[in-house]
This record gives structure tokens, C-alpha cells and sequence, in this order.
């Protein structure tokens, strides 16, 4: 990508934002003008040309050179792999700080990145900025129920997304309240590796309070065979009624955290440090619910016991999986009996 050289930036701006304006685009960031009406909407009549280059000189001082207009940078690719964690919610960010810092190396991460950029916004949420080699499109990490609706609580804001930044003020937003920057700055926004980009999003995730979609169904062909004698029931029906999730996740690496009422907290194979990957049981579901992209679970997604049991041990061979379970009466590879897998379903398990 072309590097546009900004001259100007030699004469005294006419305003701070027009300042940040011309150190984003020196810094190689693309930035586009954002109306002062309270809409936090570009005031450009199309911007889609801005994320695929940056503004030159003349444009930059056209727009911010004669009024106080709002700021935003384009994230992704244009601004050099830019991406922003943004926190809607004060309460949720310093929940999701907490669980950070109570790691080393998370909470030196933190650190790291907050001091290349970290600002507040007038809502009281935060924006944390930083560069990485791998970034998608715009996510929501954590979210909750709001009527028919969902609330966001955590996303980002990557390719093809933008984000307004500090120092908009007055009636950029809609509460008449400035951004304001805490840490840093547009010059010197720190880059990350992407291993450190999903420590960060696997926290985020555990603060998700959506109830699981789309359960996994089980196939509706009956298979021969019968493991309590009853024909009214698959084996998968079974399956989901005695086994337990323990049985089913523990051996293939699992690791159940916590229990939380009677919904249970998992760390996925393989990773390390503080988070949770998966939960289990979510409002009674009896589903789990895996928030990872790590593993062999599609994120965001339901899965009933047998689903998750055929994933794992049969790449999600549904028949193959009733098929052992209807000749072996086993609930799962460590060959437990239903008998003993009921009993084992009614207690706690020993890692709360």
C-alpha cells in the first residue's frame, strides 16, 4: 500500500480533532469526517472508497481543516491490519479486566496494548486499539437478551468496519459527551500476534448471556438394537437422558472450571490461563455451548449430548455413533454403564 506524506502537518491545525486527523494518516491509518447531528454517521455520502485507500492530503484538510467534525478510522486492512475492542458496556469491561489481570501474562498484555491506545467512550465504555496480522470482519464476542432484540456487550470493529475515536466531541454523540483518550495515542498503537488475539476474545466470550442456538438434532432414523430394552427411544434419545458431560468432554481434554448453579464452566483443550471456552446446562438447556474457534465445535452453536458425542468420536457420524451405542450399550469410549453414567449425573463434580 502507498504511503501518503502529509506536508501540512508542519502547519499548526486548526483543531485537535484535525490534528489527530493528519497523525492517524501519517501513522498509515485511513480516516473518514463524522457528522456532528448526534447519528455518529459518516458525514460523507459514501465511504466505502476509504477502505481501500486512504484519504489524501487535500481531503483530510477539506474536512477537517474548517469545522470541528467528528473522526473515525477505518479498520482492517486500509489502516494496516487496524482492529478495535470495543466495550459498550462499563460494568462488562471491568468484569472482563478482572478476569485479564487476574493472569500474568494476559495483564501484561493488557498493559502493553492499553498503553498504545485505550480511550473511553461517552456511554463510560472503552475502545482498545491495536494491529494483528489476522483480522476478519466486525464481531460480537458478548452479548445479552433484550426483549426480541440482543444487547451488545463486547465486539469488534475490523475489516470493513470503522470507529469513532477521540477527540469527537459535543454533538458527535448523541449524550453531548466527548471520547476521550486515556493511554496513548494514534501513533502509537501496539501490534499483537493472533494467539494473543484469541486470549483476549476467549475472555470476552465467557461474558456472552445469549442462550444457545440452533441445537443440534438428533437423526431421526431408528437403529437396531436396543440399550434398556425399550424400542420407543433411539440410542441418541438415551444417550442424552443418562450420560453426563463429563463423561462425554473430560476425556477428549476438556476441563471443567466451575459450576455456576447448575451450569457448568469448561476451558478447552490445550489452552492455558484464565477463560472459559464452553459452557454447559445454560438455563437448564442440557446443551453445551462453546465459544471458542479452537476446537472441532462450530462457535455460537447447540449441541445435545449425542451430537457432541458423535463429533467427537465419530467426526459427527450420527449413525455410526447410534449403531456403537445400540450394540455396546456403552454411553461413552470409557465403556461406563448407563446404570453408573444416571448415578454419576445427579452428583457434583469434584473440580468445583
Amino acid at each position: 500500500m502507498t504511503m501518503v506524506s502529509f506536508t501540512s502537518r508542519r502547519a499548526l491545525p486548526r483543531s485537535s480533532v484535525h490534528h489527530t486527523a493528519l497523525e492517524a494518516c501519517a501513522a498509515g491509518m485511513s480516516v473518514i469526517p463524522i457528522r456532528t447531528d448526534g447519528t455518529k454517521q459518516p458525514r460523507l455520502s459514501t465511504w466505502r472508497a476509504y477502505q481501500r485507500r486512504q484519504a489524501n492530503e487535500v481531503e483530510v484538510n477539506h474536512w477537517f481543516g474548517n469545522a470541528d467534525a467528528g473522526i473515525a478510522l477505518v479498520t482492517g486492512a486500509v489502516s494496516r491490519n487496524l482492529e478495535a475492542l470495543d466495550f459498550d458496556c462499563p460494568a462488562t469491561f471491568e468484569a472482563w479486566l478482572g478476569r485479564v489481570q487476574q493472569d500474568p501474562g494476559l495483564s501484561a498484555l493488557y498493559d502493553h496494548l492499553s498503553w498504545g491506545y485505550l480511550e473511553a467512550t461517552p456511554a463510560g465504555g472503552r475502545h482498545l486499539l491495536y494491529r494483528c496480522d489476522r483480522v476478519e470482519g466486525n464481531q460480537r464476542l458478548a452479548t445479552r437478551p433484550d426483549g426480541e432484540k440482543r444487547q451488545t456487550l463486547i465486539e469488534t470493529r475490523g475489516e470493513g468496519g470503522l470507529i469513532i475515536v477521540a477527540p469527537s466531541h459535543g454533538t458527535v454523540h448523541p449524550s453531548g459527551k466527548p471520547y476521550l483518550l486515556l493511554r496513548g495515542g494514534v501513533s502509537s498503537i501496539r501490534t499483537i500476534t493472533a494467539h494473543q488475539r484469541a486470549l483476549l476474545f476467549s475472555v470476552a466470550r465467557a461474558f456472552d448471556e445469549m442462550p444457545p442456538a440452533n441445537p443440534c438434532v438428533l437423526p431421526s432414523r431408528k437403529v437396531g438394537g436396543s440399550l434398556t430394552g425399550s424400542d420407543d427411544l433411539r440410542p441418541g434419545d438415551l444417550f442424552n437422558r443418562a450420560a453426563s458431560w463429563e463423561e462425554i468432554l473430560i476425556p477428549h481434554g476438556w476441563e471443567l472450571v466451575r459450576w455456576v448453579a447448575d451450569k457448568g464452566e469448561w476451558r478447552r483443550p490445550g489452552k492455558q490461563g484464565p477463560g472459559i471456552s464452553a459452557t454447559t446446562n445454560w438455563e437448564g438447556s442440557d446443551l453445551l455451548y462453546v465459544f471458542s474457534t479452537s476446537t472441532v465445535f462450530e462457535p455460537e452453536r447447540g449441541y445435545s449430548k449425542f451430537s457432541a458425542y458423535a463429533l467427537l468420536n465419530f467426526g459427527g457420524d450420527f449413525h455410526a455413533a447410534a449403531h456403537h451405542l445400540a450394540t455396546s450399550g456403552s454411553p461413552t469410549r470409557n465403556t461406563i454403564p448407563f446404570s453408573q453414567s444416571w448415578k454419576r449425573r445427579s452428583t457434583r463434580h469434584p473440580y468445583v
